[in-house]
């Protein structure tokens, strides 16, 4: 079910909607509430917004959602928006302008192509929005008079129905002798492909996009701009020798911590809008946790009680930590906090987790959130209320030699048995197959997972698998060979940390290969691959391979 997948639960979140009973998820806006019932797919838009649509079926309604969110945010009065619902008909209309909402990617960009005035309104807008890596982007296309515009509706400076209409950003980007090292678009730093050391941005930038340094193991000290003003998730991850960032005064956004995986820095804040105790950061109010850093020495850390959201990866791989205490005040644990954390236990206090035998469940139990790195369990049966296995919750749990999939689970997230590499998986829930060890989807036709005690044995696809899930073989560090079968599609991350593979041929009938696939497979010396498949970027990232292309011929 759509409204009720990982990914829209966490826009719930980033949207600041409280999970108030199982599967309702509330907001209010001034004393107006918002209402969605995941469960039923739909969303209570309150008695004063006319709605003829309160679906929450297709990713087209969760845009919706979150451009009423935009509105309500701006001081939209309720009472002058409404949500149309029939076709050519534009989805939010406020005021004298009219509002089509179109999913990311290519349902956008078609519909910007196609876009015409809508007749009824003095301005009609394309809009589109999605979440990455904890952050909401949207973009926007304006007509006004004839004229296409990108900007002056929905930035933060622009009044009610006061807008100041542009065609581009102004935009003035410092050119340093080094320019050529940062992929920027507009004002936006979206990758650095330089091996410096010591790395200064140029002034001008106002965005880090997510994963911009990813794994960019020369630097040791990142200089941002004063211009900075968002700072995007996972921007420094893996970054293993960074000993310095600052974050300027301007920054007043960030995604989910920036800075995990990075086991020696130094963060050194000038914003306002983000606070530095103890070497942790959090946000201005406290009551988000960003950052907890690797080399602190505590071995018990308790959470201030003004904490309500441990963020995404925030305690990553802080393996001094041997217990936290969770206080009451706590409702919200981003994508396992605690992973890469051998040592740790915790002492829970809050009301909406359950935390048994190290694995961590939403307070219904309907949830797995994820399972501690130091727990030990020959034989875990997964509880029958359970309908919800969230994605990387077993994550390096290698202590965890078995695991029983029970009836009601309907949903697992994208590998969460990565890196457990002693484990066995057995199914008793006839939407997941298991075929010779491999976890499989209900008819077949894609593989979940393969943990390294299959991998080990040696592994042949089934003829009816068509695609390899993400992450689904990540951590197989005995894989030394694949056979892809019938495989046309390899999704991101899926062989990550397959450190035995030393050689890879993939046939021609392979369409698509996706993000970090093969990244960290220190071993990798010899792929070929045909000339048509689609290789996404870095697909190979440190991997000491050479990369033979096969044509037609």
């Amino acid at each position: 079910m759509i409204s009720l997948d990982m990914k829209y639960t966490s826009l719930y979140w980033a949207l600041r909607f409280v999970e108030s009973n199982l599967d309702i998820h509330t907001k209010e806006y001034n004393g107006y509430a918002v209402t969605i019932y995941a469960e039923e797919q739909r969303v209570n838009y309150g008695d004063k917004i006319d709605s003829q649509n309160n679906n929450l079926a297709r990713h087209k309604d969760f845009v919706i959602l979150e451009c009423v969110d935009r509105l309500l945010s701006k001081n939209y009065k309720p009472c002058y928006i409404k949500i149309l619902g029939k076709k050519k008909q534009p989805d939010i209309v406020v005021g004298n302008f009219a509002i089509f909402c179109k999913q990311w990617g290519k349902s956008y960009e078609t519909a910007v192509k196609n876009f015409s005035a809508f007749e009824l309104s003095d301005y009609s807008l394309i809009y589109t929005s999605r979440l990455v890596s904890g952050l909401l982007e949207y973009k926007n296309i304006i007509l006004y008079k004839g004229k296409k515009f990108n900007y002056g509706v929905f930035e933060d400076n622009i009044g009610l129905y006061d807008f100041s209409l542009t065609e581009a950003k102004e935009v003035h980007i410092e050119q340093t002798v080094d320019i050529d090292d940062f992929e920027i678009v507009e004002d936006e730093l979206v990758q650095y492909t330089g091996q410096a050391q010591i790395v200064k941005v140029p002034e001008g930038i106002t965005t880090i996009g997510a994963s911009a340094f990813w794994n960019c193991t020369s630097v040791e000290e990142i200089i941002l701009p004063h211009t900075l003003e968002r700072l995007g998730g996972d921007s420094f991850y893996y970054c293993t020798n960074l000993n310095k960032v600052n974050i300027p005064e301007k920054v007043r956004i960030m995604g989910n911590d920036p800075f995990a995986g990075c086991p020696n820095l130094d963060i050194e804040n000038h914003s306002k809008y983000f606070v530095i105790e103890n070497g942790i950061l959090y946000n201005r109010k406290k009551d988000n946790l960003v950052h907890y850093p690797i080399n602190k020495e505590d071995n018990e850390f308790v959470v201030p009680n003004s904490v309500i959201c441990l963020g995404k990866h925030c305690f990553f791989n802080c393996n001094n930590l041997e217990k936290i205490v969770i206080p009451p005040s706590v409702i919200r644990f981003e994508n396992n906090p605690f992973s890469g954390c051998e040592k740790l236990n915790l002492e829970n206090h809050s009301s909406h987790y359950v935390i048994e035998n190290g694995v961590i469940y939403n307070e219904f139990k309907t949830t797995i959130i994820g399972c501690l790195n130091s727990t030990e369990i020959e034989e875990f049966v997964v509880p029958e209320e359970v309908t919800l296995i969230s994605r990387n919750s077993f994550w390096n749990c290698k202590n965890i030699k078995k695991i029983i999939l029970t009836k009601n689970i309907n949903r697992i997230g994208y590998n969460p048995f990565a890196g457990c590499e002693n484990l066995v998986i057995e199914s008793r829930n006839h939407r997941y197959k298991i075929v010779d060890g491999l976890l499989l989807n209900e008819n077949k036709t894609e593989l979940l997972c393969c943990t390294n005690l299959i991998a080990n044995k040696g592994v042949k696809i089934p003829d009816s698998v068509s695609k390899i899930n993400r992450g689904a073989f990540s951590g197989c560090k005995d894989l030394t060979k694949i056979d892809f079968n019938n495989v046309t599609y390899v999704d991101k991350s899926s062989f990550t940390n397959c450190t035995g593979l030393t050689k890879v041929d993939f046939p021609n009938r392979i369409t698509y290969i996706g993000e970090w696939a093969f990244s960290y497979c220190s071993n990798l010396k010899a792929v070929s691959i045909h000339e048509d498949t689609v290789i996404d970027k870095n697909v190979f990232n440190e991997c000491p391979v050479k990369i033979t292309i096969k044509n037609m011929t």
